[in-house]
């Protein structure tokens, strides 16, 4: 260990140490932000707390509530540096709030003669992480980070137009077809930002197209052979217009970004052999089997991990096993299923594509 903290501090490795100077920094400056803010924030100079009160509901779920009064200075607005007390209610299980403590900045509403509590200030984490993250970029793929940068800006920037467009209630039945433009668009940009404007590029995007097509065609005839059976789109939260539409918009754009994944890797390597025809496609699927594993896990990982804060409550709430899984994590289930159909099939469909349009090996640098 101490061999390994001479070299950070000595040669070229002190370089790794950049992101947590950065977050530190960012984190730093951020704790000086109040001004910029309309809304008014306070630094929590003092937090008294009561006694916990016990609380039972009627499925027999204990819970432990406890009030606070708390004295802060105002950072901002006009009355910057007033004296404000205000109350706060926190509970053990913390699922809709939060025990303030000294030293914690929150934002606050005026009412009446006094302040609310609406939230406490997280822009120091977000934004030291996000600073953080874009110094690791920099330090491992070098140059080539403005391009992940580039791709992301671009994306969420389709993302809100579609929403925008998506949102507005004169194509609030054209939702399939937004985000199957959006996801065209997008499968185009993150290619070109890759790949260039090369044949590689080409192969990516036809592959990850025609395989996230074909996986959403294919979900959809087998639901509709089964006529949906223990596949509740009803339970699709907070959806109240064509939940069906928007359950297959889900899977198309979940699965999307790891089709894209595998149909890159197997692309670029199979268009830079040398080998024949056959040898290229027989190699391309040996690739395409060894990455679709995992990419079939990670999705399914967070499909379930998406419902699994609800599958909890449902069971503890003493809910039946299987009533908790068809209700709650059936859908996650379902997405990621066909989300797997797309893997697989763009495998054969990018080593198809590549070893028919790369004629010779080539040499280009993705």
């Amino acid at each position: 260990m101490k061999k390994f903290c001479g070299r950070i501090t000595s040669g070229k490795e002190w370089r790794w140490l950049l992101p947590l100077l950065v977050f530190a920094a960012v984190f730093g400056l951020a704790e000086l932000d109040a001004p910029l803010y309309p809304q008014p924030l306070v630094r929590v100079t003092v937090a008294t707390s009561a006694r916990p009160q016990r609380q039972v509901d009627n499925f027999g779920n204990v819970d432990h509530t406890t009030a606070q009064k708390i004295t802060g200075r105002l950072l901002n607005t006009r009355s910057r540096g007033q004296v404000v007390h205000f109350s706060n209610t926190f509970s053990a299980s913390g699922a809709l709030d939060v025990k303030l403590r000294r030293g914690q900045v929150v934002f606050v509403q005026r009412q009446n003669a006094g302040y609310q509590l609406q939230d406490v200030k997280r822009d120091g984490v977000v934004l030291g992480l996000l600073a953080a993250t874009l110094t690791l970029m920099v330090l491992v793929i070098r140059r080539r980070a403005w391009l992940v940068v580039g791709s992301l800006l671009a994306n969420v920037a389709l993302l809100q137009v579609t929403l925008h467009l998506e949102t507005s209630p004169a194509n609030q039945q054209l939702a399939y077809v937004l985000f199957a433009g959006m996801a065209i668009v997008f499968t185009a940009v993150t290619t070109v930002f890759i790949a260039g404007f090369s044949r590689q590029a080409a192969v990516i995007a036809a592959a990850t197209l025609g395989a996230t097509a074909l996986a959403v065609g294919l979900g959809y005839a087998l639901f509709t052979v089964t006529h949906y059976r223990s596949l509740h789109i009803e339970a699709m939260n907070y959806v109240t217009q064509v939940p069906q539409l928007l359950f297959f918009v889900q899977i198309m754009i979940g699965s999307l970004g790891a089709v894209l994944d595998e149909s890159n890797d197997i692309a670029v390597a199979v268009m830079q052999l040398p080998a024949a025809k056959k040898r290229r496609f027989q190699a391309g699927m040996a690739i395409g089997r060894n990455v679709m594993g995992p990419l079939i896990a990670v999705l399914f990982m967070i499909f379930i991990a998406e419902t699994l804060s609800e599958a909890v409550l449902w069971l503890r709430n003493a809910n039946a096993l299987s009533q908790t899984f068809i209700w709650v994590m059936g859908l996650g289930f379902a997405q990621a299923l066909v989300s797997a159909f797309g893997i697989v099939l763009a495998v054969p469909l990018t080593a198809g594509l590549a070893t028919v349009i790369q004629r010779r090996p080539t040499h280009e640098h993705i």
